[in-house]
């Protein structure tokens, strides 16, 4: 019996929802683009088909960004296989170049026609939560490196992800030092779920509170509470703290489980959903926060110059 359309992705999602899923072994690609400037977002907590997504990934695309980068909790509330589409495709498909996934769940966009990936993500503790884990997530996207933590570089600018969810941290803070000791891009960028520092209800993640200063990280991009916060710390003024995790799920408190004021600076937005948008060039990034009913201004806005 030959299976088409629907038919074929239910059966698929019978059998993966009733024996282990099989992981697909990493593609092992690289992305280095080269451009003199860059246009990218950066999203969290957010695959939740619904209203709020979709206002979001309507905010997002209206920057026509390069590509876009996710901090996790990209697939509500279990990371299954039977909600990839529905969380993440139906919205993001035109950025994801995912040519090694099951053919039922390639993204046939924009990304996918000129075979170049234009989506980022990291996974979050909702994207293993069911009996295969992470494998829908690595089966879904293709990614540099071995997919779990890996490096990019597109344009002025070095990309760093990470895994908080699975994984040896201790194995990729030294992955992330070695690395960094041989960037030589303008900018360096880390990404990941569980955030350093937070002030709202999950508070800080004392696992990912490494020495960022001295490793020459401009920016730490991270979701898990669903708030968007700029943090600094007082005498490590050049890294910014970036909590972003109002991409669609829900919106929590501010300052739950304040830090303290007389070592860290700290703004925090709860007011409603939306994205970060970043303009790099080689001399400066300019980090924005939209929300989605205030398109025309950004909430938050800081600008690093090289000198």
């Amino acid at each position: 019996m030959v299976r088409t359309g629907y038919s074929w992705i239910l059966t698929f999602l019978i059998a993966a929802s009733c024996d282990k899923a099989e992981l697909i072994d990493p593609a092992g690609i690289e992305t280095n683009m080269i451009a003199d400037s860059i246009v990218f977002a950066q999203i969290g907590d957010f695959g939740y088909s619904g209203t709020a997504e979709k206002q979001v990934s309507g905010l997002v695309k209206s920057w026509n960004p390069d590509f876009i980068i996710t901090t996790g909790d990209d697939n509500y509330n279990e990371g299954k296989y039977s909600t990839l589409i529905e969380n993440i495709g139906q919205y993001y498909g035109d950025y994801i170049y995912n040519y090694d996934a099951p053919p039922e769940f390639r993204c046939n966009g924009k990304a996918f026609q000129e075979g170049i990936n234009r989506f980022f993500p990291t996974p979050g503790n909702h994207d293993a939560a069911n009996k295969d884990g992470l494998i829908p997530y690595y089966n879904y996207f293709t990614l540099p490196g071995n997919e779990s933590y890996y490096k990019f570089s597109w344009g002025p600018a070095d990309f760093f992800a990470l895994n908080t969810v699975v994984g040896d941290l201790g194995e990729q803070k030294a992955w992330l030092e070695q690395q960094l000791a041989v960037s030589v891009s303008p900018f360096r960028i880390v990404f990941f779920h569980h955030s350093p520092y937070s002030e709202s209800a999950h508070g800080s993640y004392e696992g990912t509170q490494w020495d960022y200063y001295t490793l020459g990280v401009d920016i730490i991009f991270t979701g898990h509470d669903h708030i968007y916060e700029r943090i600094e710390k007082k005498e490590e003024d050049k890294v910014h703290y970036i909590v972003n995790g109002l991409g669609g799920r829900s919106i929590y408190e501010c300052n739950i489980v304040p830090l303290s004021g007389d070592l860290f600076s700290t703004f925090c937005y709860n007011g409603d959903y939306g994205a970060v948008k970043t303009i790099a060039t080689k001399e400066k990034l300019i980090v924005e926060f939209y929300s989605v009913n205030s398109p025309a201004g950004p909430v938050d806005r800081i600008v690093i110059v090289k000198p």
